[in-house]
């Protein structure tokens, strides 16, 4: 098996296992082969996804319930599920099996589509598959596999089930534990309704369930069957649902302000794909492989793993909050279901830990409108930047008080002038030893050419902060960083200029704001690449890139890193990979130098130790700048692709670019 993986950014960890689910192999000529055009790809989209699991080499797999398209009582079902299993021996994966309604039979309620499991049915699948509920350990974690099609059955394994899952967690009450089921408790919060909604287990079951594991504290509690991605932390217990490599689930997509995804929301590519889990020695770091619907494996240059966000403390990437973080909504009644499905849109939460983004800056009424939210990303190490207005009615000590353990840096933004109020000095003197406290301005008037209104800036300008930090210095007061704006047209010569601000008694960084140009994936890519390495030469900045998601229906529209499917634009994965490298591949005491090549600009960081060549192509296939001064082995990284091979140095102006890329060379 061919290495497809690069893992030189991971940390060591106890070792790894992967959660895959859904594959859903589909029976060439099989009934309904022709409703949905992506439906005669969903085999050729396991076998790719089956062959990058097993490129992986994890310690084990676990594949989370449906492994065929047709279903127990159909025609193709036992054939469908002999060449299914030949299908994974082929690719190399010998999964441990959790049973779906597809391998079994539904939730036992009338209105199911497919009939309930039955105890013939459930005697077939054991004596296919084993055992429906067992567990084991693994180094200090233990893994329960749990049969959730068997609930509210009444049959005798229900209850068997029950008994020895009682007996089992209690028995395991010193070590680490993860729960794994097909069928997700809940998709939106416990007390949904269960009859008639396709996408969760029914009472009393769900409740028995999930105050059991409560009780026994469990870690990790991962599900399947929904397609899709939705995630809480319900008290101590972190709970996700595991994609489908095959298909998304169509009424789902009413969670998006958008034109449905192909195929009526079913062919969502980008949503599509597995779990990479890596057992760490304080928690269980969850990797999503994007798989994008893509039916071939290939070669290739190899494909660069990130670390997870707890794992880059040190990086420069933050994020802006422009849309709500867990907007939600009920999706109609429309089938498989016959009730509403109330629902919450996770996957900016979910993109923001997979960027890896450091903070996350968002209005403080965020705090108790989204709270859960952000009690997530902080759980996962994303740090929460509260924004306040300010004027004279604001409640400080009120605001401050209520959330203090919901925050990490307090943003006070001062409108329409730059400097700070003295009501907002005294809280500065006041909070400061105890808080973290960030400034930023809100500056009305800013023309821009083909408005008609002017624009607002919010950020200091380089002309500013000097006299920021004197108004500070005579107030006797200090704060953790100013929020500054870096100049999206030209973000390496604006953060040089930062660069030769004078020395800042008062404030222990400055934090840049970046909006992206919005108006190409091939501009955004580049601008945005160019402002994150822009920010390395600052010593500890941030930079917070807005927006997040498109704005496509207001006064100025633009890009953001999400598209209004919350899938990820170039730019995402470009940032996603540079934030990681520039975190592990520092450079100290570095010179900034450029060179501009035939179509590709060339901005270098240089160090004693290493040389960072950012390599920005001004369209697709433009040639690397061949006037520098570099030697040796080198490593290209390609951005947006997420990708990394090795290459003499000299060979690079030979190379013909698409994308930003990153070149590193040890010195």
């Amino acid at each position: 098996m061919p290495t497809l993986f690069n893992r030189t950014l991971l940390p060591e960890a106890l070792g790894e296992f992967v959660l895959i689910s859904d594959t859903h192999y589909a029976l060439a000529g099989g009934v309904g082969m022709d409703e949905f055009p992506s439906r005669a790809q969903q085999s050729q989209r396991a076998a790719a996804a089956l062959r990058w699991v097993a490129a992986l080499e994890p310690d084990f797999v676990v594949h989370m319930g449906d492994v065929v398209q047709e279903y127990p009582e159909s025609a193709g079902f036992a054939s469908a599920l002999d060449q299914a299993l030949e299908q994974m021996a082929a690719c190399g994966v010998q999964p441990r099996w959790v049973a779906g309604n597809h391998d079994l039979g539904d939730k036992p309620d009338p209105t199911m589509p497919t009939h309930p499991v039955t105890a013939k049915g459930l005697d077939a699948y054991h004596r296919r598959f084993g055992p429906s509920w067992y567990s084991f350990d693994y180094h200090d974690l233990h893994l329960v596999i749990l049969n959730s099609q068997i609930l509210n059955t009444g049959l005798p394994a229900e209850a068997e089930q029950k008994t020895w899952l009682e007996a089992d967690l209690a028995a395991r009450a010193q070590m680490r534990i993860a729960v794994f089921l097909h069928l997700p408790p809940y998709l939106h919060n416990p007390a949904e309704p269960h009859l008639g909604h396709y996408d969760n287990i029914g009472e009393p079951a769900r409740t028995w369930l999930l105050k059991l594991l409560a009780v026994h504290q469990v870690d990790w509690l991962f599900a399947a069957h929904v397609h899709f991605s939705f995630c809480e932390l319900a008290g101590a217990l972190y709970y996700r649902t595991v994609p489908s490599t095959s298909f998304a689930r169509p009424g789902l997509s009413h969670l998006f302000s958008s034109a449905p995804p192909p195929e009526q929301g079913r062919n969502d590519q980008p949503k599509l794909g597995f779990f990479l889990c890596r057992l760490r020695h304080n928690r269980l770091d969850i990797h999503l492989i994007r798989t994008a619907g893509a039916q071939d494996w290939g070669s290739g240059p190899r494909r660069l793993l990130t670390p997870a966000t707890a794992d880059l403390g040190g990086a420069p990437l933050g994020l802006t909050a422009t849309h709500p973080l867990g907007w939600e909504t009920e999706v109609p009644i429309t089938f498989p279901s016959v009730v509403r499905q109330p629902v919450r849109n996770d996957y900016p939460l979910l993109a923001c830990l997979e960027l890896g983004a450091q903070a996350l800056r968002c209005p403080w009424t965020d705090l108790d409108q989204s709270g859960d939210r952000l009690r997530f990303l902080r759980s996962q190490g994303v740090q929460v930047q509260a924004t306040v207005l300010d004027d004279e009615n604001t409640p400080y000590e009120s605001i401050l008080e209520s959330h203090r353990d919901q925050v990490d840096t307090w943003e006070i933004q001062t409108p329409g002038e730059p400097w700070p109020s003295s009501s907002c000095l005294y809280l500065f003197k006041s909070y400061h030893r105890n808080l973290r406290l960030s400034l930023a301005p809100v500056i009305p008037g800013q023309q821009i050419a083909g408005k008609q209104h002017p624009r607002t800036r919010i950020g200091y300008r380089p002309d500013e902060v000097g006299q920021l930090d004197r108004q500070l210095q005579n107030a006797d007061t200090w704060i953790e960083a100013a929020l500054c704006r870096l100049d999206a047209t030209a973000p390496w010569e604006d953060a040089l200029a930062w660069r030769e601000v004078s020395a800042l008694t008062t404030m222990g960084r400055l934090d840049l704001l970046f909006e992206l140009p919005g108006q190409s994936d091939q501009d955004d890519a580049v601008q945005a690449a160019e402002a994150l390495f822009a920010t390395a030469l600052l010593p500890r900045a941030r930079l917070f890139v807005e927006p997040f998601i498109d704005l496509d229906r207001t006064m100025d529209i633009g890009q953001g890193l999400l598209d209004p499917l919350c899938n990820p634009r170039p730019v995402f994965g470009v940032l996603r990979c540079l934030n990681a490298l520039l975190e592990r591949f520092r450079v100290p005491f570095a010179e900034a130098t450029s060179v501009e090549g035939d179509g590709t600009t060339a901005r270098l960081i240089q160090g004693p130790t290493r040389t960072l060549a950012l390599l920005l192509p001004a369209a697709a296939g433009a040639a690397v700048p061949s006037t520098w001064e570099i030697a040796g082995l080198a490593r290209l990284y390609r951005l947006a692709d997420g990708t990394v091979e090795e290459i003499e140095a000299d060979q690079l102006p030979e190379i013909a670019l698409d994308q930003p890329s990153l070149v590193i060379v040890e010195n």
